[in-house]
């Protein structure tokens, strides 16, 4: 009897020798030169891609945010812009920045200078081609900061160098400017000049309103505020509510000047000057009841 080694194998009939299945053993291959280069190619085209993926998302968004820029939608852009920033790419910087200065110029006409020159910092610190165009757009922002703080004197300067350097839109900040540091000709000089091209707006009411008051001129006052609040154009109105109170005040109507306090500090919680007019009325409006 032969080994069991030897024994053939059969199918169940036993008619045919089944023949031993021996798998082909795989060759490794060998990592090559060539095959470094090919990973690395596909590594770089599937980099590049996303990369293109990347901007055109930041692209898209900086489109979108300055069609509402264009149409003077400040808010709406806003995030559309930031979101443009998001997230930093290499060979992108020169676009962030230009996004940048777009919501800087937003954070100016929402009256949020502060935040603009913020970012206006963030900009000169990347090392832009014009330095001193950013410097100087930072100073008009502080310039407007100093306005809305009611440091006249510190504002009126760097907001009178950038009207002559042509900011026509600060015009009317220059007049206030002179206004409210009691030289009345050159605040008429300088309203005269918008006046040229322009009618009467909101803003100009309450300034006009303002220095009535401070003359004890209530009759005037009460009429460049009620003129100034039946205008379609709003630009002044926060001002000339707050005239209105002072005009209540200064008639000793203590009632009506704090319900019109309450209604200020409800619609501009953030205005220090209408809760102090609001805290001190208090008082007084519960003592003449």
């Amino acid at each position: 009897m032969g080994r069991r080694g030897n024994r053939r194998r059969h199918d169940e009939f036993g008619l045919y020798e089944l023949p031993v299945y021996r798998p082909a053993k795989r060759r490794k291959k060998k990592f090559t030169f060539r095959t470094a280069v090919r990973l690395c190619a596909i590594l770089l085209f599937f980099c590049v891609l996303i990369y293109i993926i990347i901007y055109a998302t930041k692209y898209r968004m900086r489109e979108r945010g300055l069609t509402l820029y264009d149409n003077e939608d400040y808010e709406g852009a806003l995030p559309l812009l930031q979101e443009a920033l998001h997230p930093p790419l290499l060979l992108a910087e020169s676009m962030d920045n230009d996004v940048r200065l777009y919501i800087a110029d937003c954070y100016v006409n929402m009256g949020k200078y502060v935040d603009a020159c913020d970012v206006y910092d963030v900009i000169l610190a990347s090392n832009p081609h014009e330095p001193e165009k950013i410097s100087y757009l930072q100073n008009v922002a502080r310039g407007l900061q100093l306005y809305e703080d009611g440091d006249y004197r510190s504002a009126l300067p760097i907001l009178l160098a950038a009207y002559e350097d042509g900011y026509g839109d600060l015009l009317l900040y220059v007049g206030s400017c002179y206004g409210q540091t009691g030289d009345l000709e050159n605040m008429q000089l300088y309203y005269n000049i918008y006046l040229q091209n322009h009618d009467m707006n909101g803003f100009m009411y309450a300034q006009y309103a303002a220095i009535a008051l401070d003359q004890d001129d209530l009759d005037s006052a009460y009429q460049y505020i009620e003129d100034g609040k039946a205008l379609q154009d709003q630009s002044g109105v926060r001002e000339l509510l707050y005239d209105e109170i002072v005009y209540y005040e200064k008639q000793k109507d203590f009632n009506s000047a704090y319900e019109k306090a309450k209604a200020f500090t409800e619609a501009y919680p953030e205005d220090t000057d209408g809760k102090a007019e609001y805290d001190l009325l208090y008082t007084r409006q519960s003592i003449s009841k």
